[in-house]
């Protein structure tokens, strides 16, 4: 059991903050055994009630069907969209990645380049279809480990214009639909056992405060800082492969 709470504190830690939660639990879970999709997906959905809580008043304002609300659940869609066709189109070649430190490394590393790049100030814009299909463009990246989906999907908003913090909640919202098509995916492989059970209510607690965290430090406008974690993860995967 000690080993799944350790994976379900990487993930409450790793999911929000924009590090790569399925990278980290790649890589952990390499040193411990074979990687388990099924493990690391309901940890996912651990994650994903946790995001419920928190964008609650988002998802009430979507289920107002006026024209907001339907502008904001059109660009959803369409962001959605991306990583929904990639996912199915290659998701054996991801799930090969799970096993590769050298991916990592370099997923890892790219991840940090674009955190860094979030230093650069853009004049702000509204939302629309073009840079909400972005942001979508960038979560599809996100499908492979060592890719961070937050710190795609926000530093992508944030390139096009996006308020910080409208970035952040846009970001959480896409990870609902992405987390439940990854679970459906998945759900062949589906198990239960206390350390499962467990596992799940720890990473469930972890990831409200996590969320918390994130949505604190991008107010503060210290999203890019993360970029040396990344390269210094990349640095870690990259001794692990040539070691």
């Amino acid at each position: 059991m000690i080993n799944e709470l350790a994976l379900a504190v990487i993930q409450a830690a790793t999911e929000f903050l924009p590090v790569s939660s399925s990278g980290h639990l790649a890589l952990v879970s390499n040193l411990i055994s074979e990687p388990n999709l099924f493990f690391i997906t309901f940890l996912h959905l651990a994650s994903l009630m946790a995001i419920l809580i928190f964008v609650r008043k988002e998802l009430f304002f979507l289920l107002k069907f006026n024209k907001e609300s339907n502008k904001l659940l059109c660009y959803l869609i369409l962001a959605t969209i991306p990583a929904a066709i990639i996912g199915f189109l290659f998701s054996d070649l991801i799930e090969s990645m799970f096993s590769s430190y050298l991916f990592l490394g370099f997923a890892f590393f790219f991840t940090g380049c674009i955190l860094l790049l979030t230093k650069i100030k853009v004049a702000p814009k509204k939302q629309n279809w073009k840079n909400s299909l972005l942001v979508g463009i960038f979560q599809a990246l996100a499908l492979f480990p060592g890719v961070s989906r937050s710190g795609m999907t926000i530093s992508a908003a944030t390139f096009s214009g996006i308020d910080r913090q409208k970035a952040a909640k846009f970001s959480f919202l896409l990870f609902i639909p992405l987390s439940l098509g990854a679970m459906v995916l998945n759900f062949g492989e589906a198990y239960i056992n206390l350390s499962l059970v467990v596992a799940f209510v720890v990473c469930f607690i972890l990831s409200l405060l996590f969320l918390n965290l994130l949505y604190l430090i991008i107010r503060k406008g210290n999203f890019w800082m993360f970029s040396i974690y990344c390269f210094f993860i990349a640095a870690v995967s990259l001794v692990l492969y040539f070691r």
